[in-house]
């Protein structure tokens, strides 16, 4: 049985920004990837400002994807535009994002493996089965999403309490980026509006404890006929959200980054920035033990932050009363400001 020095188990952008770390530094990084392509998830793919930058840092190009200043509703009042520095959002399809991590994985030196899922994970052995074989190795990274195999092999819980669905409807569409409350049918959860270059996505997202799941694909119908897009035959996608944080290492050499660790907030469920420090510095871990992972420790405050808010927002009379609040404070440039940068860039 060959033996890895460093096995990430996902290639998404938490997994392939900690292989890349890790190739970098002369490591052997070895990622298996379940499904066929890497890339594909239902997420609206908007890139907040900080991410953005961490992505331009790695080679992003500054021409892929598509810029928009994202306009918010909180009362079914007109959408208003948001700062347009802080909430400058750029829409990448998650496939390209993908595979521009994937390429810089690889030309790194690290092994990416596709359409390798994971059966079995032996952790007193060290060892992971997958269809077709086994490995052992001397690290583990769980970067394997919201319904991580390795997480639940640690024994933590995975309520996964956000549930998002979405269509991404073909074509291009002169709609603005736009985010709307509405506390009546979604509660602290939200509906929105992702124009890309090459389709729209149009999704919502709350909380399974107060929406139940089944409900979020009629009303984004209902919202699609009233902006008068016919999905046609794009199918609907659901995915759940990890926001439970419980930590990134564990003995006998298993780490989890990004969602497989619970770091998305759970106020917004924005988790590719979460992924790509987490990844990046988890990996910094394991080449220097001890380090002090100050990008993540930062996101960590403003999660918690979050947190406390989504928590607060479960409860109608308080979600009602921040919400009333919202639009005046949105047309005022300081405070329009101020929110902007807590919800998408903090």
């Amino acid at each position: 049985m060959d033996c890895v020095e460093n096995l990430i188990v996902g290639a998404g952008p938490a997994g392939l920004r900690a292989a890349q770390v890790l190739a970098e530094a002369g490591r052997e990084a070895v990622v298996l990837e379940k499904n066929s392509q890497v890339g594909p998830k239902t997420c609206g793919g908007g890139l907040s400002v900080k991410a953005v930058r961490e992505l331009r840092a790695l080679g992003l190009p500054a021409d892929a994807g598509l810029t928009s200043v994202a306009h918010a509703s909180f009362r079914g009042e007109p959408a208003a535009a948001l700062d347009p520095e802080h909430a400058r959002i750029v829409t990448l399809s998650r496939e390209r994002l993908g595979r521009y991590q994937a390429e810089w994985a690889a030309a790194a030196g690290a092994d990416v493996r596709i359409g390798t899922a994971v059966t079995r994970i032996d952790f007193a052995g060290r060892t992971v089965s997958y269809d077709g074989g086994a490995l052992r190795y001397r690290n583990l990274i769980g970067a394997d999403g919201s319904g991580s195999m390795v997480r639940r092999a640690l024994g933590l819980d995975t309520p996964r309490a956000f549930f998002a669905g979405e269509y991404n409807v073909p074509g291009r569409r002169e709609l603005p980026l736009h985010i709307a409350f509405q506390s009546d049918v979604l509660a602290s959860g939200y509906f929105w509006v992702f124009p890309h270059e090459t389709h729209v996505c149009i999704g919502a997202g709350a909380h399974k404890r107060k929406v139940r799941p089944s409900s979020i694909r009629p009303f984004i119908e209902r919202r699609m006929a009233e902006l008068g897009i016919d999905p046609g035959g794009t199918p609907y996608e659901g995915a759940t959200v990890e926001v439970d944080f419980r930590g990134f290492h564990f003995p006998g050499g298993v780490h989890l980054v990004g969602d497989a660790a619970g770091t998305p907030s759970g106020l917004t469920a924005e988790g590719i920035y979460a992924a790509l420090v987490t990844g990046e510095e988890v990996a910094r871990c394991i080449l220097e033990p001890g380090f002090p992972m100050p990008k993540t420790r930062h996101w960590l405050r403003v999660k918690r932050s979050h947190d406390r808010v989504g928590r607060v927002w479960l409860r109608r009379a308080p979600r009602e009363l921040s919400l009333a609040a919202m639009p005046a404070l949105c047309r005022r440039d300081p405070s329009r400001r101020w929110i902007s940068a807590y919800f998408l860039e903090t």
